[in-house]
């Protein structure tokens, strides 16, 4: 009975910067536009008529878009996820085999 061998599989060295070289931001210094108010005391929501609000075609479009990208941004954040794990336990298995 022949015994199955894995080929070897050669990573490049990876060397993960250092927290204390990486730049640090004051947040306290950092400064944001200043947001203007908008006057809304003039609308009288009464008036408007739900369903046809949500019944129009722009609405019914940018509810789509939204939804779309929640979905790939979701997907994205999985094949991240998926990728981070792989990494790890390949390095880990460079590390068994290294000792």
């Amino acid at each position: 009975m022949s015994k199955f061998t894995l080929p070897h599989i050669s990573l490049p060295h990876i060397t993960l910067p250092n927290l204390d070289s990486l730049p640090k931001i004051d947040l306290p210094k950092i400064s944001l536009p200043q947001l203007h108010s908008i006057d809304l005391t003039s609308v009288d929501l009464r008036r408007l008529n739900p369903s046809a609000v949500l019944a129009s075609p722009v609405v019914k479009q940018a509810t789509d878009i939204g939804y779309t990208a929640v979905g790939f941004a979701v997907l994205g954040f999985q094949k991240l996820q998926v990728r981070r794990v792989e990494l790890l336990d390949a390095l880990k298995s460079r590390n068994n085999t290294a000792q």
